[in-house]
This record gives structure tokens, C-alpha cells and sequence, in this order.
């Protein structure tokens, strides 16, 4: 099969759905709401993403500037694990001022970041955390709902719990992200999700917390809710479902996962195309998953487990004798995925920044094109369900639900 046949093949299309955009007014209205849900205080600890998510949170503080004296807010960036130079950190913060554009309003008062190693942390009940938690100033968390591989959405009660505690409570947390109930879009009987809500219970039984919660498309920002924590989430859950996700009717045959833009940089942020799409696809199946990978695996820590153990039950091994680290999860989800004895699903690899060493170690196999690909798995379309996924790092597929229509 050629790519000029794979075209005329007519395979259906998934994509996000950018259709909606916030207007002006739903963001001064979110914080408002928050606001209201704290009493409206006349001090506040803000808790924001640190720069590996783009969350909107300089028009947050922006609309907050209006209602509270800047001086008494004071900015925690949540980084949970991530580290960032000085250089790095000093840019995030001019952005969170406003840019040093002529219109911004005062800067917030005080500024600190989140270092999941750092001494002095606090208990929170069965959890520590960052000191300015249990301040006496009560908390506003500032979060972005979307799709997330093992915590089933992102959002301020991530940003309020993973994203200011301790390093071993992460990686406490993260270790249930081995069970295969942690899928994308998924909350309900996803363990993760409940160990992230028995920390925020935890968090809320000493301090007063609201959240604004966005919906963002890159950039452009489709919608924003604020009030408590958990109706903030579902409500934006909602409207991220309807934006990111995309349901079939049965079990595909094989998915074309196309990753662009910063995700493609390297295969350690590509595999989030495979991560929100493997459960979409039957066993036995074929992914093929289209990125450049021009700065090759990137963070490789879980490569380390992949040399080490060829197959899913290996992994798993290796895991209950040594204790489970963080990422773990990341290479035992690629190994249930490709072992034969578990899943068994094929991936092919697209891919000019990879090679076939590389596609090897993480049990793959490269080819030159997706029609080649498909080939080689013995799918042709259109008579196998087939589908084409745009923006795989953001679009998550979904097997619909049967519904159940009062026979039973």
C-alpha cells in the first residue's frame, strides 16, 4: 500500500474540538466565584503550574488584582518534582506579573516554588506538603482540566496536592498508576484520582480552598469555573471531555497517531499519543505513532527498565523486588501494551529523529511510512476500522459505553 492509496483509503478522522472559546468575562467571573466560596479574604496564597503545563494563570491573577490588594497575595509555584533553573524560574515569574507590559497590574507580594525534596516540609494528615499550605492565608488553586494518561484529568486538585507535596508521597501516589484502571478521561474507580482526593480531603479538613479551573486548547483558553475544588472539576471534566475526547463504537484495528508541535519533540512526551489511545485499540491490534522525535527519547530513566526487562510479567518482577520508582509505570504501560502474552498490540514507529535500535528497545519496530506500517500489520482499510488520530498528545480516543436501553 502506498501513501497515495492510504489517502484514497478515505480513513475517518479524530481530532480535538476547538469549537468554543471563553469570552472576556468567564475568568473575572471564575475568580469572583472562588472568591466567593473563601469568604472573600483580604489575603490569599495562589497555587499555580509550574511551566511544564501552559496554564493561564497571569489573567487569574490579573482578574484577582482588581479584588485583593496585590501585596497580600502571595504565588506558590506547584513543580511537584520538576526542577528549574534560575534563569527559568525568573521568566515564569515576569510572565506571571504580566510581561512588564505598561497595563499590568502590581505584582503579587511574595513568590515561592514548591521543591518536593526540600526539608521543612509540613503534615497534612497522611501527606507533607509545602509550609504556605497550612499558612493563615487560605488557598486558591489555579489548575487546567484536560485529559491525563493514569490521573484521568488534570486540574486544581492536582495542582493543590501532587503539585506541593513531598517527593515520596509522588511517588507513593504515582505507584497506582501500574493498575490498568488509571486510563485517560477516566475518574471514577481510578486509584490514582482517589489517592489525589484522600490528600485533598486531607488538605481541606485544615484549610479553607477554592479553585479556578480552566479549559485550554494551547493558548486559547475554552472555558473557566470556579468555586470549590470538586465542582470546579467536574464542570470543566465536562466541557474537556466534549473538547478532547472522542468515542467509536467497537475496538479499532489500528490507530495513525499523529503528535505535532512541542509534544514531538522527543519520545518522552510523544507517548502521550500512545498513553491516551492504547485502550481505544483491540488487543492484538496496531498502533503506529507519527512523531519526529528530533531530540530522540528525551528523559530516558525508564528506558533503564525496558533494557532490563523484555516482557510485561519481567517488569513486574522487577518492581515487587526493588520497590516501585518513579516512572516505573511509564515502561510496565509499554510493556503490558506490546507483550504478547498481555496485549499484544503491534506499534510502528514514524519517525526521522528515532532509530531502529531505539524503536527496538521500546519494542517497536520503525518503518518508513504509515502505509508501510499498516502493511506490515496486515490491516487494510477500509475494510479494518481504521482510524486517523490528530493531535494524539491531546485527542483521547474512547470505546463508547454499551447503552442500556431498559431490556435488561
Amino acid at each position: 500500500m502506498t501513501d497515495e492509496s492510504l489517502a484514497a483509503a478515505n480513513i475517518p478522522t479524530l481530532a480535538p474540538s476547538h469549537a468554543r472559546l471563553a469570552d472576556a468575562r468567564e475568568i473575572p467571573r471564575a475568580v469572583e466565584n472562588a472568591l466567593a466560596a473563601l469568604g472573600h479574604p483580604n489575603a490569599l496564597t495562589v497555587l499555580v503550574n509550574d511551566p511544564q503545563r501552559h496554564t493561564a494563570s497571569p489573567p487569574v491573577l490579573a482578574a484577582l488584582a482588581g479584588r485583593i490588594d496585590p501585596a497580600a497575595v502571595h504565588v506558590l509555584v506547584a513543580a511537584s518534582t520538576h526542577r528549574f533553573a534560575a534563569a527559568q524560574r525568573a521568566a515564569f515569574e515576569e510572565r506571571l506579573r504580566g510581561g512588564g507590559a505598561s497595563h499590568s497590574p502590581p505584582p503579587p507580594g511574595e513568590f515561592a516554588w514548591h521543591d518536593a525534596l526540600a526539608d521543612g516540609l509540613v503534615a497534612i494528615g497522611p501527606w507533607h506538603g509545602h509550609p504556605w499550605l497550612l499558612a493563615d492565608r487560605p488557598l486558591l488553586a489555579v489548575g487546567s482540566v484536560e485529559p491525563h494518561y493514569f490521573a484521568g484529568y488534570t486540574g486544581a486538585h492536582k495542582t493543590s496536592t501532587i503539585g506541593c507535596a513531598a517527593y515520596d508521597d509522588v511517588q507513593s501516589n504515582h505507584a497506582a498508576a501500574l493498575s490498568p484502571a488509571c486510563r485517560p478521561a477516566v475518574l471514577s474507580g481510578n486509584p490514582v484520582h482517589a489517592g489525589v482526593l484522600a490528600m485533598l480531603a486531607a488538605l481541606e479538613a485544615r484549610q479553607s480552598l477554592a479553585a479556578v479551573n480552566l479549559i485550554q486548547a494551547g493558548a486559547d483558553v475554552l472555558g473557566a469555573f470556579g468555586g470549590t475544588v470538586k465542582q470546579t472539576l467536574h464542570a470543566a471534566a465536562d466541557l474537556a471531555g466534549d473538547a478532547f475526547v472522542r468515542h467509536i463504537d467497537e475496538p479499532a484495528d489500528a490507530l495513525v497517531l499523529e503528535v505535532t508541535g512541542p509534544l514531538a519533540n522527543t519520545f518522552y512526551q510523544a507517548d502521550k499519543g500512545i498513553k491516551n489511545n492504547e485502550w481505544a485499540v483491540r488487543d492484538g491490534g496496531c498502533l503506529v505513532l507519527v512523531a519526529s522525535c528530533g531530540g530522540g527519547i528525551g528523559q530516558d530513566h525508564f528506558v533503564e527498565l525496558l533494557r532490563a526487562a523484555p516482557t510485561h510479567a519481567q517488569a513486574l518482577s522487577i518492581i515487587e523486588r526493588r520497590g516501585y520508582r518513579l516512572g516505573d509505570h511509564k515502561a510496565v504501560r509499554l510493556r503490558r501494551l506490546t507483550d504478547p502474552a498481555s496485549r499484544g498490540v503491534r506499534v510502528m514507529l514514524v519517525s526521522e529523529g528515532l532509530s531502529a535500535d531505539d524503536a527496538r528497545t521500546l519494542g517497536f519496530l520503525k518503518v518508513a511510512t504509515v502505509a508501510q506500517a499498516l502493511s506490515a500489520a496486515g490491516v487494510e482499510p477500509p475494510i479494518q476500522r481504521v482510524y486517523r488520530v490528530r493531535d494524539a498528545g491531546n485527542c483521547v480516543v474512547a470505546v463508547a459505553e454499551p447503552q442500556d436501553n431498559g431490556s435488561r
